[in-house]
């Protein structure tokens, strides 16, 4: 691919991302597979997509913030619990061959696709006993260590899988969870990032444009109105993720 359409491309795609994001979510999942495409190895394309993440993760902290949403101090708490499983997570997929990784990345992208369905979030608050939210916040804090150990290692579809924990468990409305969920992926976002670099996994001029169009994408979408359904938005979505992920399983 020519050196020019190549670094061209970067920026539209993260614009891409992160509009879909915002709407309706998915977006890594569409990422990982178009990165691989384009000549990153399927380390290199987890490891160059964390900074647009990272920015993504910003962004939504100072978003809800502005709304009056920010639940401290679990957070930060919950964040920091993600980051050190973030360790371990991107220690274990550095150590995986790069074409079984490729697999993981296919079949997990399918898996989330198909498993967003069947989520749903609300906006009802349950009332708890302060015996009963004690129980659940070590659950909270208990499960937000594994799901940093799965950010390490891939991340996508790793809001859904926030989202799912903090309504379930928590039983917060979709404002107070997403709140969370953009400290949970900024924090956990920083160790995942180190370690994809220090193993020379991130290409850093690469990183810097996918990451300035996911944050012009996230951003102008969150203040535009946006005509098409989001269910009907993410229908497109999941069957673009399916062909996607059938490609790169072949590729």
């Amino acid at each position: 691919m020519n050196e020019w359409l190549f670094y061209g491309l970067l920026i539209p795609t993260g614009f891409a991302v992160g509009a879909i994001n915002t709407i309706a979510g998915g977006g890594s999942s569409i990422l990982y597979p178009l990165l691989i495409f384009m000549g990153f190895s399927p380390h290199q394309a987890v490891g160059t997509s964390r900074l647009a993440f990272l920015t993504q993760g910003i962004s939504g902290i100072l978003g809800f913030r502005s709304k009056g949403f920010y639940l401290f101090p679990l957070n930060l708490y919950s964040g920091l619990i993600a980051a050190s499983g973030a360790f371990i997570g991107a220690g274990i997929g550095l150590a995986i061959d790069g074409t079984i990784y490729k697999k993981i990345i296919a079949l997990i992208i399918a898996l989330t696709t198909v498993a967003g369905f069947w989520h749903a979030g609300g906006n009802k608050i349950e009332k708890k006993s302060n015996a009963d939210s004690k129980n659940r916040r070590t659950l909270t804090y208990i499960l937000f260590f594994f799901l940093g150990i799965y950010s390490g290692f891939i991340q996508t579809g790793l809001g859904f899988l926030i989202l799912t924990v903090l309504h379930s468990v928590e039983k917060m409305n979709l404002n107070q969870a997403n709140s969370i969920k953009a400290m949970v992926i900024f924090l956990s976002g920083i160790p995942s990032l180190l370690m994809f670099s220090s193993f020379g996994q991130v290409r850093w001029s690469e990183a810097v444009l996918l990451a300035a169009g996911t944050a012009t994408g996230s951003w102008l979408t969150s203040r535009w109105s946006v005509k098409i359904k989001e269910n009907k938005l993410k229908r497109i979505i999941a069957l673009l993720v399916l062909l996607l992920a059938i490609k790169l399983w072949l590729y």
